[in-house]
């Protein structure tokens, strides 16, 4: 009757352990990972003979063993990786040497063996296998730093230990030890490096881009790349293990963490691949050994004895160096204290070459039976008092994060859900509302079908990520209406809005949609212009505009842009127009987590535009802080911003945050009313000829600084880097340009009017009159965003706009500009 043949009724009982052992391990509150190899061990071939350990269980258990090296690799936070770097290799380092030298002495000096055997049996004291890693990992502790640093000494330590396996197993084959092998296995292992940190971004970079994830192509690839950089290991003389947690470490930036690919990668390893590992493991165990010779006694008693004290002493030693408390230090010896894949390998190559006896192979087999449950003991019983201990993060009181993605095709659907995810809170958890909006028309049925059609899209997606998202269909006259009423019954405090394309007839920014959102929608707003998969991006640019601090949403802001650039493990680089605001860094740094942040100050928008123009690479997912039409901190220059990065940089993701109308969050400050703007110079030019935009400045200048043409030279290069970069349109005759100058005393506004049309680059119409506010150097952002405001507010009077329109001089512009204006004003000059 046994051992079983039938594969199904095989693969059945097999399906059935792993399903039975965590419930029952949770009742009787032992790791899972101890019961998994307590099962093994039971239906073994030295257990009571149920299952052979045959090709498929070592097959199995094979891949087991390299997704778990995949995952360790793939949940290392690598930039915290970098800022501990010097503390995981001394930490590698310990734990090898002291192993390895105690264990060396111990084999020679009490069991008796000679120096080769003797290495090598050090050499699996020195190796860990990181198999109470998903404990860790489920106790959300993967990313302390004492979790960090174990897990990526791991690949020093096992590659140290494989070295001395290769090496020693060669020797015994009678590959002489010259020049030639150690040059061989530097290059096998840089050509290794070199695929993994280089070559794998790359690849997955164009496969995401150009294959989507449905159907489970992009986790088959993951799959697939894995199993290959395992393979390639052995041509680096290392064993898969080490292949495999490169490719981890390789994918580490291209999995987001709340995404459905993650949530795929996670679940086949941790249900399938991981728990056959650990049955293979635990068939291995004989308790029949235990009734063996004396020898076998001593040799698995030194061996256990051996490992546990010098990993313990490796550890201690660490925790000490590094200034770790007693559960750290105990959680890094659970970590580092299990002995299964290259202790195995190990073994079994010694054994085959006659370097170790049977009372060896025995032996391991007691150590691994030991330090398993050992280590996973250990590291769920100090981890818990880890997470106890550690700081929780706290969100601020009365904010509740609920966000509304309105979408109207599968392909926007998916990636703004995507983002939606990373942008989530993850404590409490903030709420989703995904919906679209049909028109009231004569065939509804048909429409409020294929709205549901969507909506069930956006539920697969949010199953495959595990994210609860609310889902529903609304009918209304116009989509902008449907979107707003939506964000006031769900009280949404942010809506992630598609990007709506190249501007209408008629419509200045985004489209008709998009202005009545602006106008209407009392929440944030995100637009999000999204031509690429999100875990492709590499960076995440801001470009952060003058008194930007000063935006009601600056808060909830930052903290959105923080939580995306921990979800993307992206570089965080902020070009600030301006003075650098004193808390921008404290608000994306933190203990936990943190990111890399480069802050770029500028001198104006213009140069922080254009830094962030030429840094930007197709990689790269860009934010911009637009403002709505009127608030305290709008110009005209900000509504061009968007329209123009999205023309030059087509590749590129961009999103585009607006403050809600209200303000929700925080308090407003006191903005510069328009009484205390104080006087305002006015310059008029009647340009002669149909000129370039250079020559209408240089006659606009001079006239205006009659006499002085050095300082004329100077104002007309600041307007034509402002003509050039970001000029605004008022209407389809009027554009503003504006800088700041040390050579004015006051503000001052040029008048131009010409005979004929200027053509300027980003802004349709080709207008006829140029109107250039220059604010002295010394003049706050405050004034001279006020009297921006002042200068475009005249256009949204119809009847001023007209009147203007309508005048032949540009003196008569001045005097219409200067009816209103509050102060004493300077007439013609």
């Amino acid at each position: 009757m046994f051992p079983l043949t039938d594969s199904l009724l095989i693969f059945t009982l097999l399906i059935l352990v792993i399903l039975i052992a965590p419930l029952v391990a949770a009742r009787i509150r032992i790791p899972d990972v101890v019961l998994l190899l307590f099962a093994g061990t039971l239906l073994g071939p030295n257990g009571f003979g149920v299952l052979e350990r045959d090709s498929a269980i070592t097959l199995f258990g094979s891949v087991g063993l390299i997704y778990i090296m995949f995952l360790a690799g793939l949940e290392i936070d690598i930039h915290r990786f970098l800022s501990t770097r010097q503390r995981s290799a001394i930490f590698g380092i310990l734990t090898f040497i002291i192993p390895q030298g105690l264990g060396t002495l111990a084999g020679r000096y009490i069991l008796g063996l000679d120096w080769r055997a003797s290495v090598l049996l050090a050499s699996m004291f020195a190796s860990h296998t990181l198999l109470a890693y998903p404990i860790a990992s489920r106790l959300g502790i993967a990313r302390n730093e004492a979790v960090s640093v174990t897990v990526s000494a791991t690949i020093l330590t096992d590659t140290l230990a494989l070295l001395v396996l290769a090496v020693i197993a060669d020797s015994a084959r009678g590959v002489q030890l010259g020049m030639l092998f150690w040059i061989g296995i530097a290059v096998g292992m840089a050509a290794l490096l070199v695929i993994t940190w280089w070559g794998i971004p790359r690849l997955t970079r164009w496969f995401f881009l150009n294959v989507t994830e449905a159907g489970g192509a992009q986790f088959l690839f993951v799959l697939v790349t894995v199993c290959a950089c395992a393979y390639l290991s052995h041509y680096a003389k290392m064993e898969p293990i080490v292949g495999a947690f490169l490719a981890g470490a390789a994918f580490n930036r291209l999995i987001p963490e709340h995404s459905s690919l993650m949530n795929r990668v996670e679940f086949v390893g941790n249900s399938l691949f991981i728990p056959f590992f650990l049955i293979s493991v635990g068939m291995l165990v004989d308790p029949g050994v235990l009734m063996g010779s004396a020898r076998t006694w001593l040799v698995s008693g030194t061996m256990v004895v051996a490992v546990v004290a010098t990993k313990y002493l490796a550890a201690w030693t660490a925790a000490k160096w590094f200034g770790y408390g007693s559960d750290a230090r105990q959680v890094i010896f659970g970590l580092s204290v299990v002995q299964a894949a290259a202790t195995l390998a190990a073994v079994l190559i010694g054994y085959e070459l006659q370097i170790f006896d049977e009372a060896v192979l025995n032996g391991t087999i007691i150590m691994i039976a030991v330090t398993c449950p050992l280590g996973a003991w250990m590291v769920d019983r100090y981890g818990r008092r880890l997470v106890q201990r550690e700081p929780q993060p706290v969100m601020p009181t009365g904010v509740e994060q609920r966000m509304l993605v309105p979408v109207a095709n599968p392909e926007t659907a998916t990636r703004l859900l995507d983002l939606a995810f990373l942008l989530r809170s993850p404590a409490p958890p903030g709420m989703i509302d995904a919906i679209t909006v049909v028109p009231d028309q004569s065939d509804i049925e048909d429409a409020v079908v294929q709205g549901e059609q969507l909506m069930g899209h956006c539920l697969t997606q949010s199953s495959g990520a595990e994210v609860v998202v609310h889902a529903s269909v609304r009918v209304d006259v116009n989509p902008s209406d449907g979107i707003i009423r939506a964000a006031k019954e769900l009280r949404s405090t942010l809506v992630l809005c598609g990007w709506m394309g190249p501007p209408a007839l008629g419509n200045r920014l985004f489209g008709s949609v998009m202005n009545n959102l602006l106008e209407r929608c009392a929440s944030r707003l995100l637009v999000c212009r999204l031509v690429q998969p999100l875990n492709t991006n590499s960076r995440l640019l801001i470009l952060w505009p003058a008194l930007g601090e000063r935006r009601t949403d600056r808060r909830p802001l930052l903290r959105e842009v923080k939580q995306l650039a921990i979800q993307l493990r992206t570089e965080l680089r902020v070009y600030v127009a301006g003075q650098e605001p004193e808390d921008l860094r404290s608000r994306l740094t933190g203990a936990k987590a943190e990111r890399p942040l480069t802050v770029i100050t500028c001198s104006s928008l213009t140069e922080a535009h254009s830094r962030l123009m030429h840094d930007a690479e197709n990689t790269d997912l860009i934010l911009l802080l637009g403002e709505r039409r009127g608030a305290s901190l709008w110009t005209p220059t900000l509504d061009r911003l968007p329209e123009q990065l999205a023309a030059r940089k087509p590749r590129n993701n961009l999103l585009v945050a607006y403050p809600a109308l209200e303000n929700e969050w925080e308090d407003t400050y006191s903005e510069v009313e328009d009484h205390e703007l104080g006087s305002l110079l006015l310059h008029p030019t009647e340009i002669s000829g149909s000129t370039s935009v250079e020559e209408a400045l240089r006659q606009m200048t001079t006239q205006a600084f009659t006499g002085d043409a050095g300082r004329a030279a100077e104002v007309m290069r600041v307007l034509l880097v402002s003509a050039t970069s970001f000029p605004a349109p008022l209407s389809d005759d009027v554009v503003l340009l504006h800088g700041h100058s040390e050579l004015v005393q006051e503000p001052t506004v040029l008048v131009g009017k010409g005979e004929g049309r200027w053509e300027l680059s980003g802004i349709p119409g080709t207008p006829n009159v140029l109107l250039a506010l220059l604010s002295p150097r010394d003049l706050s952002p405050e004034r001279h965003l006020g009297w921006l405001r002042y200068l475009a507010r005249k256009f949204y009077s119809p009847s001023v706009s007209e009147r203007i329109g309508r005048a032949e001089t540009a003196a008569e512009i001045c005097a219409i500009l200067g009816e209103s204006q509050l102060g004493e004003t300077a007439g013609d000059s």
